[in-house]
């Protein structure tokens, strides 16, 4: 069996459990003001267990947006 490795996924489920907000309000978030914005289905397949066969790559920009929008309490006040 492969060995699954981790991924930006682990570090997204953890951005919203540590805001303590629900993965849809985060998905909200995220997608605010996106001309191309992730869709629910997308986005539940980055936050899938690592060995689901639902399970897609978390991309870099994602993460990178997730850590700006995500982890600014202001924003969800």
């Amino acid at each position: 069996m492969n060995e699954v490795k981790e991924d930006n996924g682990a570090e997204l489920r953890a951005l919203i459990v540590q805001a303590g907000i629900t993965q849809v309000e985060a998905l909200a978030l995220v997608n605010k003001g996106q001309a191309f914005p992730i869709s629910l289905s997308t986005w539940k397949s980055y936050l899938a267990a690592p060995d689901s066969t639902r399970r897609r790559n978390c991309p870099d920009a994602v993460i990178n947006h997730a850590r700006k929008t995500i982890g600014k309490p202001s924003e969800r006040a």
